[in-house]
């Protein structure tokens, strides 16, 4: 979760638009993440798989922190970006990460102002949230790790 630094905005919207437009609001989700290694067993030396996961998470977790989200389609794109970008044994990662909203309390019927510049107070929402998928790849690679249907 983000508590800070991350905007949602500027969106096409229809009549079926219910989400606000936010330019601060809570960044919340359960990252689920594969990725595939591109090591054969045609004579290279084996990568030691517990360093490259440590690593891996580590990239994946300090880019979630560290991007000013404008969504959490593009929180997704650079967490996958840096992955590729730092760990040459990956070719590919694989995300789904839903969209768990937080929205502020109407605080209005108690004659309080809930106001994000004096600290506020959020409701974690119970409803239908955005299931945010894709695949980031390596230039030039194609895409190996399935869809899971599961999640539909």
């Amino acid at each position: 979760m983000n508590s800070t630094d991350s905007e949602f905005r500027g969106y096409v919207k229809d009549k079926y638009t219910t989400l606000p437009e936010a330019r601060d609001r809570v960044l919340a989700t359960e990252v689920s993440a594969r990725w595939r290694f591109n090591w054969t067993d045609d004579g290279q030396e084996m990568p030691d798989w517990e360093e490259s996961y440590e690593r891996t998470r580590t990239h994946l977790l300090e880019a979630f922190a560290e991007t000013y989200s404008r969504s959490l389609q593009q929180t997704l794109y650079q967490m996958g970006s840096r992955i590729i970008e730092h760990r040459d044994e990956i070719d590919e990662v694989r995300f789904s990460l839903p969209n768990k909203h937080h929205f502020l309390v109407d605080l209005e019927p108690f004659g309080l102002k809930n106001d994000t510049a004096d600290g506020a107070v959020y409701l974690a929402a119970d409803r239908p949230y955005g299931l945010i998928e894709a695949t980031v790849l390596r230039d030039g690679c194609e895409a190996r790790i399935p869809v899971d249907l599961t999640n539909l």
